[in-house]
């Protein structure tokens, strides 16, 4: 008899984990956080102020430097971060929940040679998990933000 039971949790437990595994998806594809752009600064710093501070909260702007930063902001994801891809690529974590997507900037836009200005872009992005843990865990940008501000500003000097 309890050979029968044995086996009957051997193959129920079997039965479990196949059905729980999951299809695996396309790697997601990292895009761009920098670029030369061909024009000189004065030229870029304005619309690179404007691109930013309309969407996300400044928290500094130095343009002597080229340093400007944002303040957190909470990112739009959905339901249990089901939309968290739009921005990042998802954490992993053991039992792991998700309730919330925040994000800050810090772009720098340095004049490497005359009629060239090289603006990269540092997003810092954490996803809340709060099911273990109940913190905040640092998830690595895939650029899709970064992205489109820098063609945002490209697209405004043609």
């Amino acid at each position: 008899m309890k050979k029968k039971a044995f086996l009957f949790v051997t193959f129920a437990t079997m039965v479990l984990m196949i059905g729980c595994a999951t299809v695996p998806r396309a790697p997601l594809q990292a895009q761009r956080t920098s670029a030369v752009i061909l024009a000189p600064k004065d030229k870029v710093w304005p619309l690179l102020v404007a691109e930013v501070g309309l969407n996300y909260p400044v928290q500094a702007i130095e343009k002597e430097s080229g340093l400007l930063t944002t303040q957190f902001v909470q990112m739009p994801v959905g339901f249990n971060n089901s939309g968290m891809e739009r921005y990042v690529f998802p954490p992993g974590g053991f039992l792991a929940t998700w309730a919330g997507l925040r994000m800050n900037m810090r772009i720098m836009a340095i004049e490497s040679e005359p009629g060239k200005t090289m603006v990269t872009i540092n997003a810092h992005y954490e996803a809340f998990e709060d099911n273990v843990s109940k913190s905040w865990i640092v998830a690595r940008s895939n650029g899709s933000v970064e992205n489109q501000i820098l063609t945002s500003v490209e697209q405004k000097l043609r």
